[in-house]
């Protein structure tokens, strides 16, 4: 399966690429993005990153998920609709998280890099 990009591939420019599709591995699901939002980073990203990095900039999406990995916990199902924010780290399963609280996780896991 293969999805479409919009990759930077120079200062300022955006190019559409296709790109391979991998299954998800455990504790990953995949989504079918439909919306996706370029915010300040994003932008600032475009305007100067290294082409040779092959960046996609966008990480705050809408979408379906489509592809179960391993382990995955049973809140998440096939179809269901789900969005991706700029946040990271947070379990997406306590009470704190299904309420869109992700700044009060129990199970926050400190993400580097």
């Amino acid at each position: 399966m293969t999805y479409r990009a919009a990759e930077i591939t120079g200062a300022g420019v955006l190019t559409l690429v296709v790109c391979e599709d991998t299954a998800p591995a455990p504790d990953e699901v995949l989504n079918a993005v439909e919306a996706c939002g370029i915010c300040g980073a994003d932008r600032s990203d475009i305007s100067t990153t290294d082409p040779a990095v092959h960046r996609v900039p966008g990480h705050e999406v809408v979408g379906k998920i489509i592809a179960l990995g391993v382990g995955v916990p049973e809140i998440w199902k096939l179809g269901q609709r789900v969005g991706v924010g700029r946040f990271g780290g947070h379990c997406e399963t306590c009470p704190q998280c299904r309420a869109g609280k992700f700044h009060l996780c129990r199970g926050f896991v400190a993400q580097i890099g």
